[in-house]
């Protein structure tokens, strides 16, 4: 599969008010540059339903819900901010995140979920305008939201999943909604829960993942912590299988809320 996806126009854009003229990369193009491999591959599913494949150096996936201001104004100030960490990473120069960069690493996953799901119909999206305004306008991430990164291990290829999650509604009716995106050895993942708005402030709300060492696996982006954070972890993710296990790492019959 080699032509260009690009995903029929909305009439806004996704971040503002303002008029989607512009398309948007789902993958950014300095990063698609990276992977020349003849082994290299870009794969993206969503839902549990592939999007396909492609060639990376000379195709992508692209969406027209965003206006010139905002992909030429703060969009590419986050992608001029993250790119030299991410790049550190990939480069394996890298050996401890600051909390300065938790929190840029930690929007600029945030962003790249919301992107991705502007490939979605506009009534099956999780993250309201609200919540994307607010990711433009003070860089605020939505609530119950934790970003994660990983190492990935003997994994050439671009890759990207989303899925959604929900209790019954005699549980709770509690939605979760999980973005997993890797960039050759580095793998990103955005966790939002969202609960009934009768759930008061102060109840958090928990899950159980899928059984790994997660714990020297994953490092934490966000919510940000006050200190630096050793880079690489402990352990890796290994192949397709480690993305695997990273994208199937929630169990949404364990989602539960707790008072603390």
């Amino acid at each position: 599969m080699s032509a260009m996806i690009v995903v029929p126009k909305s009439r806004s854009c996704m971040f503002c008010s303002g008029n989607a003229s512009t398309r948007e990369d789902v993958w950014p193009t300095w990063l698609r540059k990276r992977f020349q491999s003849d082994d290299a591959r870009v794969f993206a599913e969503r839902r549990g339903a592939s999007l396909g494949s492609w060639r990376p150096g000379n195709t992508g996936l692209r969406v027209k819900r965003v206006c010139a201001l905002c992909n030429n104004g703060w969009m590419s100030g986050l992608e001029n901010d993250a790119k030299p960490l991410v790049e550190s990473i990939l480069d394996d120069r890298l050996t401890c995140i600051s909390p300065g960069a938790q929190s840029t690493l930690a929007i600029w996953s945030m962003k790249t979920a919301m992107v991705h799901e502007g490939v979605d119909s506009q009534d099956t999206w999780f993250y309201s305008q609200d919540e994307r305004e607010r990711l433009r306008t003070a860089r605020m991430l939505p609530e119950r939201t934790a970003v994660f990164i990983a190492k990935c291990v003997a994994q050439p290829h671009i890759y990207s999943a989303a899925k959604n999650h929900r209790t019954p509604a005699r549980d709770g009716d509690i939605r979760a909604h999980v973005t997993t995106v890797a960039f050759g050895p580095v793998a990103f993942q955005v966790v939002t829960i969202r609960v009934p708005s009768v759930v008061p402030a102060n109840v958090n709300v928990t899950y159980d993942v899928s059984a790994g060492p997660w714990e020297t696996t994953l490092v934490q982006m966000w919510p940000v912590a006050q200190q630096s954070l050793a880079w690489p972890p402990k352990h890796g993710l290994e192949g397709d299988d480690g993305l695997y296990a990273l994208t199937e790492r929630l169990n949404p019959a364990s989602l539960s809320r707790t008072i603390p």
